[in-house]
């Protein structure tokens, strides 16, 4: 049962995985991996390396490098059902879970390669460590723990309130406080900060530009909707399976036992309410709905419990179909925009990539010679430099920059160029480095599509100083 229900998410989706082109934040996270650190200014330093060896073994395709996150989708079906059976639920509701876990936007949703797909296996594997170590009190689970916490904090720093919200949950429960008197549970916090280290190195050596990209990336999401936004987002996720995620966190709450795993659940979700994105805690809704069955289970009614049961079979089967279209890549970009899916900025940035590419080129090449001899390109966004490094001829591009998170230290020490291709930059932007601007072009991408690079401004710049003089000012952390 559970190996089908995983080979079933995984097939779907390598299945679909190639119907869409690379999204801009997979552009990134392919230049990060070229650019192999201890950190980046917007995550740690794990998923730029999985991107490495996975184009390496695979070669760069969008196929290719989607084929980690659907066999991560598989392990976080398994996991689903796993919750059930740690909570003694029977076969039946362990196959129901699976079920949920398959028909869910949270894992169906996960075919992008991102660091979300890899964060939420991190906290749905730390939660099943957490809920063994409630039902058993075997102290190896704390060691599973700290080693899964700790890949977690080299994965996506947004773990840290679940990190918190089980602290906070150790120290409420009277058992597990009793715990700390045993030295396993500081094998656990001891192994965290050792596969931890090397990126809290990396941010010292660094000047914390983590800490600065937090503090604007919260504005941008205050900007996004704010708290309206988040809980339209997760109502989306939970849908017309709302009441049994209300009735698993009442139970979890409600049972001494088990409350634990409520407090570690609360604080992220509450946390995320504030300075968060709806889908950041999304990893803790599987939890919740695994002892919602369980205490859909303990209704008395035997008729009752059965038609509660169908429904929940009924209402997962009825979202999905309804949401399918917007969790799989199973519309062509031709058809995006005809669908008002070029809408959703994660299948929208997946179009024109190899286009965009040729335009760059070709404003590049017509250039007069002495000008293009002296002119690099600066991007705006780090898509435009990511597609530019794949897709481009090497041979005839000059040097590509960008000045957005990561992409700026990779500026090298000295750069000759006295001109610059201005991408995404309109002449009033850049005034103050160049003694003139002139917008020579804009990008188009194809089919319509509502991609950010739709329309983009492309500006000659005559450098009124080196660019490694402007480059501080050009920085973007957010």
């Amino acid at each position: 049962m559970y190996g089908a229900a995983a080979i079933c998410i995984v097939a779907i989706h390598l299945a679909t995985n190639a119907t869409l082109g690379f999204q801009t934040d997979e552009l990134y996270y392919l230049a990060c991996g070229r650019h192999l650190a201890f950190g980046y200014v917007d995550f740690p330093p794990l998923v730029p390396l999985l991107a490495r060896l996975d184009t390496g073994l695979l070669g760069v395709t969008p196929w290719a490098l989607r084929v980690l996150p659907a066999i991560v989708s598989g392990v976080t079906v398994v996991l689903s059902g796993l919750y059930v059976r740690r909570l003694g639920g029977s076969l039946v509701l362990q196959g129901i879970a699976l079920l949920l876990a398959l028909t869910t936007p949270l894992i169906l949703g996960t075919w992008l390669f991102q660091t979300v797909v890899f964060d939420q296996l991190t906290w749905m594997l730390s939660l099943y460590w957490f809920l063994s170590l409630l039902v058993t009190r075997k102290a190896r689970y704390w060691v599973l723990l700290g080693i899964t916490l700790g890949v977690g904090l080299e994965t996506k720093d947004t773990i840290v309130p679940l990190i918190a919200g089980m602290g906070g949950a150790v120290l409420a429960t009277p058992s597990l406080r009793a715990m700390l008197r045993t030295r396993y549970p500081w094998y656990g916090a001891a192994l965290l900060f050792v596969i931890w280290a090397p990126n809290i190195v990396w941010q010292i050596a660094n000047g914390f530009p983590s800490l600065t990209y937090a503090s604007n990336h919260g504005g941008s999401i205050a900007g996004g909707g704010g708290i309206a936004a988040y809980l339209g987002g997760l109502l989306l996720i939970l849908n017309l399976l709302l009441p049994l995620w209300i009735a698993g966190m009442i139970s979890l709450f409600r049972h001494r036992e088990m409350r634990p795993i409520g407090i570690a659940i609360a604080v992220p979700l509450v946390v995320f309410l504030f300075v968060g994105k709806y889908y950041y805690a999304g990893p803790t809704i599987p939890i919740a709905m695994a002892q919602g069955l369980i205490a859909l289970s303990h209704v008395d009614r035997g008729r009752l419990r059965t038609w509660l049961t169908s429904g929940v079979v009924v209402a997962a089967l009825l979202a999905s179909a309804a949401l399918l279209k917007y969790a799989l890549p199973i519309t062509p970009a031709s058809r995006l925009h005809a669908t008002g899916l070029d809408s959703v900025e994660v299948f929208a940035d997946t179009v024109g990539w190899p286009q965009i590419t040729n335009q760059v080129t070709a404003i590049y090449t017509s250039l007069p010679t002495s000008e293009r001899d002296t002119t690099d390109i600066i991007s705006s966004d780090y898509g435009v430099a990511g597609a530019l490094d794949i897709f481009g001829n090497q041979a005839i591009l000059p040097g590509v920059y960008s000045p957005q998170l990561s992409d700026a230290f990779w500026l090298p020490s000295h750069v000759a160029a006295t001109d610059a291709l201005m991408v995404g930059y309109l002449p009033s932007d850049v005034a103050w480095m160049c003694t003139s601007a002139t917008v020579v072009a804009h990008l188009s991408v194809p089919y319509r599509d509502a991609s950010l690079e739709q329309d983009a401004p492309v500006t000659f710049c005559h450098l009124s100083e080196p660019i490694t003089s402007a480059w501080s000012r050009l920085r973007n952390f957010s």
